[in-house]
């Protein structure tokens, strides 16, 4: 009997303690999903972040600055030592610093590769000095000095592809496009920017490896734009290597297998971007006209990679960021050189073509037509179009939310329905007489009732509602002071015969 009470206590219910804890449990996760309460990070996570910042972006952030002060060190210095002591000097802090991530990454794998990747810079640095760098000049001969910069680019490509290493690849080549851009961006350093971003497009291609070319589509865009803002180029020399630039992208994008689509999209609209910023600054120099000839250009090729990605059975997204864009760049040459009727009509046939598309392949090309329309609005009110250009808004607005293939609670058919009120409100503003604009808001209000009842579409009813209340209150505020006698006659006749139409069509309804 004794024996049977010295049972230890940590026994105790099962059943009770495990009640205890899974109510412990549940109480932890409801605080952790109320959006009221911030979620503190465990010590886990901050140990993680913490990690990620020390090992990852100190060490890309420590060997971009010691290559750049090692740049600065050569520019300033090496000038006044003799041409094959600074040659030599040059390569070999390059060859120590290789060899000191080399032996690095024996032990630390991934900060060894960043230092290799530094030290490969250098040496590409050093070369492109020999003759891109005034001061540094050893080689006079233009083609060598190219044919030098070319041959160590294809060192580091070929030294990166067989280690395997996508971290040597992109430090070595970003560090380099970094590098070029502290001296003087000429003509001829083009050359080797250009010739950079061939290499980061073989490692897309090839290896598929994203991070490089991203970084390296940054430093070639930038490199473009501080050429930009310096002088002694001439426009169409730079809008040709943008345009050699975006090309080599382009085609690296497109070629090899489709995998991080992500990170590929991204690159897509980088290039893009880059493309069409600098390259209509740099021909918006020349002529507008050029420019208007050029962004339209622009766009059917846009529009043709995109045929070519479907036709090489690339990743969607790939093909409809490529479609998107050309729509994109096409609506935004029209106001370069059009204005009215003509950019008007241009916008509209773009939003109905961009709703066909919704229609059949990606509702997401809605909202490029609902834009499209929406700036036509804008359009029609800046030039005063006249009844007949908000009309023709209006009906193409109503096919866009016709043609939206997502479902009927999708935002996209929201807005296109308020836009179509907004549309009709305009229309009755420059089709009515002054003094009789009201009268024109209720045969508005009207239409969006018809268009609710034979479309079967509840939210076009419910426009009616809304502006049939911005009616009253126009009505109230503003206009029925000013109306002379017979205006107020006719006004409120029309509107209550309008109202009573509605009303019996609801009576309908409801029986």
């Amino acid at each position: 009997m004794a024996h049977r009470l010295q049972i230890p206590p940590a026994v105790g219910d099962p059943i009770e303690e495990r009640l205890a804890r899974l109510e412990a449990r549940l109480a932890h996760l409801e605080r952790g999903k109320s959006p009221g309460l911030a979620r503190r990070p465990s010590p886990a996570e901050a140990d993680a972040l913490e990690a990620k910042l020390g090992t990852y972006w100190l060490s890309r952030i420590g060997i971009l600055s010691l290559i750049t002060g090692v740049a600065m060190l050569i520019i300033t210095y090496f000038g006044s030592l003799g041409p094959f002591v600074r040659v030599g000097v040059g390569y070999a802090m390059a060859a120590v610093v290789a060899w000191a991530g080399l032996r690095l990454a024996r032990t630390h794998k991934h900060l060894g590769e960043i230092v290799f990747g530094g030290g490969l810079a250098i040496g590409y640095f050093v070369t492109y000095a020999l003759h891109f760098v005034g001061a540094l000049r050893v080689v006079d001969n233009e083609p060598i000095g190219v044919g030098l910069v070319a041959i160590v680019i294809a060192v580091i490509v070929a030294i990166a592809h067989r280690m395997r290493s996508e971290t040597v690849a992109g430090i070595a080549l970003f560090l380099g496009l970094h590098t070029g851009m502290l001296s003087e961006v000429t003509a001829l350093s083009l050359i080797a920017t250009t010739l950079l971003a061939a290499g980061a497009g073989f490692f897309l291609a090839v290896n598929r490896w994203v991070i490089v070319p991203l970084s390296t589509v940054v430093a070639v865009y930038s490199t473009h734009a501080v050429l930009a803002m310096g002088a002694g180029v001439s426009p169409e020399v730079r809008a040709a290597f943008i345009a050699v630039d975006f090309a080599l992208f382009t085609a690296a994008l497109l070629i090899g297998p489709a995998t991080a689509t992500r990170s590929l999209v991204v690159l897509g609209l980088l290039n893009w971007l880059g493309a069409l910023v600098l390259g209509g600054v740099t021909i918006a120099s020349v002529s507008r006209e050029a420019l208007f000839a050029s962004a339209c250009g622009f766009a059917v090729v846009l529009a043709a990679l995109a045929g070519i990605a479907h036709l090489r059975r690339a990743a969607r997204e790939i093909v409809r960021l490529q479609l998107g864009l050309a729509f994109v760049t096409a609506g935004l040459a029209g106001p370069v050189e059009l204005v009215g009727w003509p950019l008007i009509a241009g916008w509209l046939a773009l939003a109905v073509i961009a709703t066909w598309i919704a229609r059949r392949a990606d509702p997401r090309f809605a909202v490029l037509a609902l834009l499209l329309v929406l700036a036509s609005y804008g359009e029609v009110w800046l030039v005063h179009g006249g009844a007949l250009a908000v009309l023709a808004c209006v009906l193409v607005m109503v096919a866009v939310e016709r043609g939206h293939a997502d479902a009927s609670g999708s935002p996209v058919r929201g807005f296109a329905i308020a836009a179509v009120a907004l549309g009709l409100l305009q229309l009755a503003l420059a089709a009515m007489p002054a003094g009789y604009h009201t009268v024109g808001w209720v045969s508005a209000a009207v239409v969006l009732f018809v268009l609710g009842f034979a479309l079967h579409v509840v939210r076009y009813r419910w426009a009616g509602f809304a502006v049939l209340g911005l009616t009253a209150c126009r009505l109230l505020a503003v206009e029925l002071p000013t109306f002379s006698p017979n205006q107020r006659i006719v006004t409120f006749v029309l509107a209550g015969a309008a109202l009573l139409v509605v009303s019996y069509a609801y009576t309908r309804r409801a029986r």
